[in-house]
């Protein structure tokens, strides 16, 4: 006689036995750890620092949400996290694990997508669709506030040692006069290197601190501090006791190297190498002293204008 199906063991495998807690930094449990409308809303008021009236009280989410759109061919991408607010503000939550030559270029990709489909719901929105419409056509350009949180399991560029960035878009002439201020407060990347958040329990002074030590900690150590319901109930979700079937096989597929991670990776070796011999190539050229920059550009495919970059500093 078969075993009913609720009352069959739960094979555990091999690489989680002995473990407390799942690593949230991979995909499945990281989704599993935020799977919750109060853990998320108190994870975007830490890493915003929002405090008081500005605090973020109502927010909806889904976890792996995909957003497909036709340009004209169809492009499918999936966040890791999708939430937003009432008051139009929306988000695009990330855990990465390795870097990659595109990375810069997939934060970008990523937050074209989501203001894409922010400025879409903001558009049908009721208080958008009560206005008349000569008020709707003057502000069809006008964007919701969008923002990126990239959490990083390895160093970001230019984050000089530090765990907490914020990128934005800036003017280039109030970057020289030493005194920039983002163009736009609606569009923001907000990026963490959780290699550089090494700070022992004694000095977590805040809920962001507390949130970045679980997330760095709890794949490795089996007794965490305890900081509250809300982390606990956080981490409950991630206990390989408490973790069904279905999320014990997901963890454990993407803890190994993926086919996509895999072509990623080569991809980015391959762009960086044949770089690599473009410079080799049109720096030899540039040696020899008998062809001009325009030329040196067209055989070895680097720009002209690095290459005059390098006629000054001669």
């Amino acid at each position: 006689m078969k075993q009913n199906k609720k009352h069959r063991k739960k094979i555990v495998p091999t690489e989680f036995i002995g473990k407390t807690y799942l690593d949230p930094k991979y995909d499945p449990a990281f989704k599993a750890f935020f799977d919750s409308e109060d853990t998320l809303r108190n994870f975007l008021n830490a890493i915003l620092q929002l405090k008081g009236k500005n605090r973020i009280r109502n927010i909806s989410y889904r976890t792996e949400h995909e957003v497909v759109f036709r340009t004209p061919h169809k492009k499918t991408l999936k966040f890791d996290i999708y939430a937003a607010t009432a008051s139009h503000r929306f988000f695009d939550i990330e855990m990465q694990l390795a870097d990659d030559t595109f990375f810069v270029d997939r934060t970008i990709l990523n937050k074209a997508f989501l203001i894409i489909k922010a400025k879409t719901l903001m558009d049908k929105s009721k208080k958008i669709k009560a206005l008349s419409k000569t008020e709707q056509r003057k502000r069809r350009y006008e964007l919701p506030e969008t923002i990126s949180i990239w959490l990083c399991d390895f160093d970001l560029p230019r984050n000089n040692g530090d765990f907490l960035d914020e990128w934005a878009i800036y003017s280039k002439n109030d970057v020289k006069a030493g005194a920039a201020i983002p163009l736009s407060i609606k569009n923001r990347y907000i990026m963490v290197s959780l290699p550089h958040f090494n700070k022992i329990k004694s000095e977590l002074k805040n809920d962001l601190d507390k949130w970045l030590y679980l997330l760095n900690n709890a794949g490795q150590c089996n007794q965490l501090p305890e900081f509250g319901k809300i982390y606990s109930e956080a981490l409950e979700r991630i206990k390989v006791d408490n973790a069904d079937s279905e999320l014990l096989k997901a963890q454990e597929k993407n803890m190994s190297c993926t086919k996509e991670t895999f072509e990623i990776i080569m991809a980015g070796k391959i762009v960086d190498a044949m770089e690599k011999d473009r410079l080799k190539i049109a720096h030899r050229l540039f040696d020899m002293g008998k062809l001009s920059n325009d030329e040196i550009s067209e055989v070895s495919g680097v720009a002209a204008s690095k290459i005059r970059r390098w006629k000054r500093k001669v």
